[in-house]
Formats: structure tokens, sequence, C-alpha cells
């Protein structure tokens, strides 16, 4: 059996030959080139014209003094030029990303338009893609009837094949049938895919279809009414209560879901403001080594013809930190369902679960560690806390506790997930660690100075 030491051993000398067959993959950079294409494209096609050339000019006005000239490795290259496109644009979505991996599968998703063997590479890519989802149930993680009829379904990112996910949304749904009440927890839910919302939204609103969002593209002049499905298959939900959870990471999609169904008197939202990430973003390559991430999509509610606004997100219905807000969801289900029932015996199993959730009281833990120590910022990533009770700030999103998994490994499982490696077990003195993520290359990240 693998001692502790070894098996850490291993996982480093894994990691460092990564970052080194990363490094020596890297061509030489030339950030004149890369930035001047950047500002060309955000001037074209950023979602909001005003902001687009303010971002461009100002973009190309810092490229142009030097600012990114003495910046090493293209890892550190994307992360400047995104944080500084963010922060004059004003949209989250916005970003430079290294990866050519996946630059070499967007190519040849353009080129599978026309070429015959880049319909093949493509396909191959997509099936890779779909394996993967298959792998991960297309982001859900938890679906269950709590005692009183009150549903509960846990989705971390919303998966856009459509197609492939519906026959699972369809076992769920239906796993969903006798809830009287459904509790949608959003909380660890970064997004996803636009394309799966007609399918989800579905069996929410209805029963006919609903014109529930406006979709717009500056770039090409495209504009599109999306409306709800009426052909879902397994059973629908448009006639029960919904409440949705959200915290500080609820993001992007996730956010579109739960404004959709707030909009539509659907839903009511319990928990945290949501993070506020409303532009849908396309990625554009740039060279063979980065692309772009550019919000050029728009999305408005056909009820209320807005959305909410970028950085600001969604302020809940019933305000608690997200580590209560199952309970209270649960409690206010339970109270809604109690005041509108008179069947004797439906009333005996709400009043049932009522006393159980009295006793088992709310999650007090923090949700933010405002109490705990300060342990040190490695880029974008902060953290607090202790070795055996760890939390992490990363783009300053809020703070979320991370699961450990090994000594010095953690594990960040949001919609996103990541496993964070720290050379010093303790982790105190660590002067850098390691990101991993699936199908991508492992990231060393140095400590920032005090």
């Amino acid at each position: 059996m693998m001692t502790s030491s070894l098996f850490r051993t291993f996982l480093i000398l894994l990691v460092g030959c990564l970052v080194q067959n990363q490094a020596h993959a890297a061509a030489k950079i030339d950030v004149t080139a890369l930035t001047e294409r950047i500002s060309e494209i955000v001037r074209a096609q950023f979602v909001d014209e005003q902001v687009a050339h303010k971002t461009a000019d100002e973009f190309l006005e810092k490229a142009q003094s030097g600012a990114y000239s003495a910046v090493s490795g293209p890892e550190d290259l994307a992360s400047q030029l995104t944080d500084d496109l963010r922060a004059i644009s004003g949209d989250t979505h916005i970003g430079v990303v290294y990866d050519p991996n996946s630059v070499a599968r967007y190519r040849a998703r353009e080129a599978a338009k026309q070429i015959v063997a880049a319909k093949e590479r493509d396909s191959a890519n997509r099936r890779a893609k779909i394996a993967e989802a298959k792998l991960d149930n297309f982001g859900i993680r938890a679906v269950e009837v709590m005692k009183g009829g009150v549903g509960y379904l846990r989705i971390d990112y919303f998966d856009g094949h459509v197609d492939e996910s519906a026959p699972v949304f369809t076992a769920v749904m239906d796993l969903l049938a006798s809830s009287r009440a459904i509790i949608l927890d959003l909380r660890r839910n970064g997004g996803g895919n636009s394309r799966i919302l007609p399918l989800f939204l579905g069996y929410f609103l209805g029963p006919e279809q609903v014109h529930f969002a406006t979709r717009q593209e500056r770039w090409n002049g495209n504009t599109e009414k999306l409306l709800s499905r009426a052909d879902v298959k397994g059973a629908r939900h448009f006639d029960k209560p919904i409440y949705i959870l959200t915290s500080g990471t609820t993001y992007s999609l996730a956010e579109h879901v739960t404004y959709h169904l707030r909009a539509f008197g659907r839903a009511t939202v319990i928990g945290e403001r949501t993070y506020g990430g409303g532009n849908g973003w396309d990625p554009v390559v740039l060279d063979d080594q980065f692309y772009l991430r550019i919000p050029r999509i728009s999305f408005t509610n056909a009820h209320t013809g807005t959305l909410y606004t970028e950085g600001e997100g969604i302020t809940p219905d019933i305000a608690v930190n997200a580590a209560q807000a199952r309970h209270r969801a649960y409690a206010v289900a339970l109270e809604q369902l109690h005041s509108t029932t008179s069947d004797p015996q439906t009333l005996e199993e709400i009043e049932w679960a009522q006393r159980l959730i009295q006793q088992q009281g709310e999650d007090t833990s923090p949700v933010r560690p405002d109490d705990l120590p300060s342990l040190g910022t490695f880029g974008q990533f902060n953290f607090k806390g202790t070795a055996d009770d760890l939390w992490l700030s990363y783009r300053d999103l809020p703070f979320v506790k991370l699961e450990k998994i090994g000594p010095g490994l953690y594990l960040d499982d949001r919609s996103i997930q990541q496993q964070i490696l720290f050379p010093d077990p303790e982790i105190t003195d660590s002067a850098s660690l390691t990101v991993m993520r699936y199908g991508e290359a492992s990231r060393q990240i140095t400590r920032d100075p005090d």
C-alpha cells in the first residue's frame, strides 16, 4: 500500500512533469499582435457597443504602454489580460485563456463545416465531451423526495448536450413526480450552456410553450425568441411551488434560470445574492495558444423586458447564508403546503416532517470565514483557515470550504471542479501550489509577496 509521503512525492513529480511540458510547449508570444487582435474583437463583437469601444481603446492604450511586455509565461499573461479586460468592461465573463488543446478543438469545429477530415476530428472531440458529461451525470448531483412531499434537486452546472441529457432529465423529473413542492439547489452552480434552457424550463413553465426570453447578438444582428418546450418527456412540475437556493457563487446560466422562474411567478429565491454574470459568451481563437471568451450575447426576460444587472446579481426573496438555505427552504415549503392542504393524512405527513426539521435546527456554520486567519494569496486564489479547515476565494468570489482528500490535497467541487495541491501538507508556509483540472494541463502558482 502506498504511504502518504510516497503518494505526495508521486503527485509532485507528476505535476512537475506536466508543468515542465507545458512550459516547453509554449511558443514565443507576440504580445503586440495578441493584444491588437483582442482589441479588434472586443470593439466589433462585445455585447454593448458603447462599452465595446471604451474597453477596446483603454485596453489597447495599456498594451501599447508596455504593460504586458515583461509578463513571464502564457498563463500569467492570460491572467493579467483577463484582469484588465474585466476591470475596464465591468463584465465577469470576458477573459483570455491559454489552452492550445481547446484552440485546436475550436478550429476543428469551424473547419468541420467545410472539410470532411476536419468533420471526423470534430465528431471525435464531441464524442469525448459527451462521454465526459455522461460520467458527470450532466451536472446533476442529487435528487430525492423528502418527508412531507418536498422534492430536492441539486444541479451544479447546466450541460449543453440537450439530446444526450434529455433522458437523464426525464428520469430525474419522474423521480420528483410525487412531490408537492420542489427545492432547486443552485448554490454551487457556475452556469453552463444556454441551449439547455428550453428543455429545462419546459418542466416548470407551461403547460403550453412559454416565450421566456429574447436572445440578441449585436455583432451579427441576430435576434431569437426563446420558447420553453411543451414536448419534454417525463413528469412536469409547472403547477408546484419552486424554491431556488442561491449563494454568492451562483453564476451565469444558473442566474438566468433563477431570474426567469421568479419573473414568471414560479419561484421563491432563498439564500444569498448571486454573483451577477448575465451576458453569454463564445470562444474566439486568437492564435495557436490563446482564445478569447467574448461576451457577445445578451438576454432579456420576456415578462420584465430586462435581466439582472451585470456585477450585481439577483437579490433573494428570503436572505439567509448559503449554509442555512436548504433548511430554511424546507421549512418554508412545508409551512406553505400546510396552509394550503385540508386532507388529514397529508397534514399529518407534513406535521411529522415539521417536527423533524425543528429538532434538527439550522446549520449555523459560517459561509464566509471572516474570523479565520489568512493563509496567503496565490495569484487569483485567496485562502483562509487551517490545513483541516481550508476556505478558498477565487477571483474575489465569496469563500467556499474545500474538501480535504489527501495530505495537502483539496477539492473545489463547484461546477468547474479543481484539485489543489500544496507541497507543504501544513500549507501555512507553502511558497507555491498546483491547480489541476480534469482534461487540462496543471498549473503551478507561486505565493504573492505579503
